[in-house]
């Protein structure tokens, strides 16, 4: 979504430990962790989680279930693992086809997930709580993924291959709003 901010740290922080029911603390986490397209994430099942009771360590959304329709596969790290086991747990006695994000609404008797306005929705209610208004919505939490990775490798090489975009100028524009190095160096020019 253009126009939308990354949060600093501190700022996803506040978000998730402001966040109390499970679903909930699920999603943003997984957003923030993996990078995911907000649609993509409500596209998981249980069993695209969990084999045998046990947490997989890489999440992957199917091709169809992708903007680029390519497959792709993104390691969960421990802050992900940890809400998405509590999600997980709380879930265990429904069938593995049952959508992570669960709605309260069936669709032909079958369970469907929440709609990703209600994702939206339930998104901006919690960086509101926490005093994050303007440029937020769902497509922040993959922005905030997209900083984050840049942050700590340096190379927007990697940066394209954990967003899983086709183009590098996808991925500058994604990076856009880190424009503080451009102006340190056009501060020091002919100093």
């Amino acid at each position: 979504m253009k126009g939308a901010r990354p949060l600093t740290s501190a700022q996803v922080l506040a978000v998730l430990n402001a966040t109390q029911r499970i679903r909930e603390k699920a999603l943003l986490t997984l957003g923030f962790c993996t990078g995911y397209r907000i649609s993509e994430i409500l596209s998981l099942t249980l069993a695209d989680v969990v084999t045998n009771g046990r947490l997989h360590s890489h999440i992957t959304v199917k091709a169809c279930n992708t903007k680029t329709k390519t497959g792709r596969s993104v390691f969960l790290n421990n802050t992900a693992r940890a809400a998405l086991g509590e999600l997980v747990e709380s879930m265990k006695h429904l069938p593995s086809d049952t959508p992570l994000f669960l709605s309260r609404k069936t669709a032909n008797g079958k369970a469907k997930a929440i709609s990703r306005q209600q994702a939206h929705a339930i998104i901006k209610s919690h960086f509101a709580a926490v005093g994050e208004y303007g440029n937020v919505s769902s497509h922040s939490l993959r922005k905030t993924f997209a900083a984050g990775i840049y942050q700590a490798t340096g190379k927007i090489e990697l940066v394209q291959i954990a967003l899983g975009h086709k183009t590098i100028t996808s991925t500058i524009s994604y990076l856009s709003f880190n424009t503080s190095a451009i102006d340190r160096a056009i501060s020091e020019l002919f100093q």
